[in-house]
Parts: C-alpha cells; structure tokens; sequence
C-alpha cells in the first residue's frame, strides 16, 4: 500500500470541517433550553453560577459611594421613609427597559418613598449622560470599585431592593423590574402618595 501525499493532504482539512460541523451542531443542540432561562429574571438555571444573596429582612449594609451629581463622596442613610435602591449600569439592555418604570415610579411616590440608583460600572460622564436620556432625577451614586455590589449580595444586573424605613430589604427583584411589581410592592406596604 503506498502513501499517497495529494489524498492525504485534502482529506485532513476535510475531516477537521467535518468534525467541527459536527461537533458544533452537537453543542448547539445541547444548550436549546437554555436560552428560555436568561428571558426569566431571577431563574437559577445552573446552580454553580453566581446567583444573587438572598437577604430579605436583613438590614441593607450602605458602604461609601460618589454621588453622580456633585462628585462628592458620602454614606446613604434610611430616612424613615421607604427605599427602592436600584443597581444599573448604562449598557445593561433591562437596565434600558426598566428605567422609565423606575422614574415614573419614583415621580408618583415622591411623597412618601425615596428612591436611589447606583451604578458600578460607568463614568461619571457616561452616568449622566444616561441620567439625562431617562429623566431619572433620584439620587444616583457611583460604587466604581464594587463596594457596595459586594456588601449587597449582587452578582446579577438589574437589580432592586425596597427597604422598609429602617433599612431592612422587605423585598428583591433580581433582574428587569416592572411597574407593577414596584406598585404592588409600595402600596402594600402603605407607601402610597
């Protein structure tokens, strides 16, 4: 039996396309029901990936942050009133989608709920402008080296705490929050204008 060179160099490259063809529809087919689960905020589909803590009805630890606005650099406090902190960043695409709920929540219980956002990723630039495209008028702070990320138990973005007015996280939403979820929410627990 003799080598033939000509055979043998076309049929390598061949056989790794084909491999790799296969190879890949195989991978692809494996991960079809994957894709339903990162449409569902809050779903845990693999148990060893980064989810967020779950902390309700422990107090909310506030570290320092740089408020977006004057730069300066302080401690959020409880007022006594109700709080919905949220976690945003501005290329996070629900971010996008659930600031105009936040906003107009934020307008409609201004009354009796203070709202904050804080935003781990951007600049100060890139916070405002973003600020600015939402209408979004609450305090918002900058935690650029993830204090507060981390003393919030936070590994999935958006997310939203409401804090009674001690502190206490009373309820969380982890990922895109919805205007009935932050209604339902503050009118149940009486923060109603």
């Amino acid at each position: 039996m003799t080598w033939n060179r000509r055979k043998t160099v076309l049929a390598v490259p061949l056989f790794v396309l084909l491999v790799s063809v296969v190879g890949g529809w195989t991978l692809s087919r494996s991960s079809d029901g994957v894709d339903a689960n990162l449409t569902n905020p809050g779903t845990q589909p693999f148990p060893t990936l980064g989810t967020n803590a779950k902390n309700t009805g422990k107090t909310f630890q506030f570290v320092e942050l740089t408020d977006v606005a004057t730069g300066e650099k302080g401690t959020i406090a409880p007022s006594g009133r109700y709080m919905v902190v949220n976690f945003w960043f501005s290329t996070c695409e629900p971010c996008k989608r659930e600031m105009p709920v936040l906003t107009a929540a934020s307008k409609k219980f201004a009354n009796t709920v203070d709202f904050v956002g804080i935003n781990p990723n951007d600049t100060t630039t890139s916070a405002q402008a973003f600020m600015k495209k939402y209408g979004i008028t609450y305090p918002t702070y900058l935690d650029n080296d993830g204090e507060q990320v981390a003393a919030a138990g936070v590994a999935n973005f958006p997310a939203t705490f409401i804090l009674n007015g001690d502190g206490v996280i009373v309820k969380r939403f982890a990922g895109e929050v919805k205007a009935s979820d932050i209604e339902n929410e503050l009118v149940s627990a009486g923060a109603q204008n």
